[in-house]
Parts: structure tokens; sequence; C-alpha cells
């Protein structure tokens, strides 16, 4: 089971329950029809999930096992530091 945050990250079912039993995440309400969850994150943020397919993860996410964990991980990314960009003088130096 993959799970679509409000915070605009990607959860697996072994993810959000390793929150909850962590402590990291507190469950508020559970809905079934629709399915979807509110947990109170440690920062006392309201995040709200909804499970999702998992082939309609955006390309930057994927699901990888680690033994019997599975993750979803981001496979690019978030942005590009301005590397090549020089600080300081205006002539560079």
């Amino acid at each position: 089971m993959v799970l679509e945050g409000s915070n605009g990250s990607y959860y697996t079912g072994w993810e959000v329950a390793r929150r909850l039993r962590s402590g990291d995440w507190s469950p508020c309400l559970r809905q079934e029809d629709p399915d979807r969850r509110l947990v109170e994150t440690e920062s006392g943020a309201l995040l709200l999930l909804t499970p999702i397919d998992p082939a309609t993860l955006p390309p930057r996410a994927e699901v990888r096992l680690e033994g019997e964990a599975a993750r979803v991980v981001r496979t690019q990314r978030r942005c590009r530091r301005l590397r090549n960009r020089r600080y300081g003088f205006p002539d560079g130096s």
C-alpha cells in the first residue's frame, strides 16, 4: 500500500505503521469510505494520508524493498543547488 500525504510526500503502509508505533505520529481520525487517515506529526502538524495506486507515483519516487521493509524513496534531487554560481565580488574573485 502506498499513501500520498497532504505534505506532498509518499509513504508505504510499513512506514506509516512504524511511525505510529514509534510515537513519531499519533493517529487522529480514520475514514473508511473513502479510505483516509489523519495523523498528527511530532511537530504538531496534521497530515492527511490517502491511498494511491503505486503505478501513479511520480517519476521522482519509487517503492524499494529493504529486507521486510518497503519504503518510498526519492530517485531525483529536490532541486539543483546553484553549484556553478560564484558568490562574492562581482568580478568573481
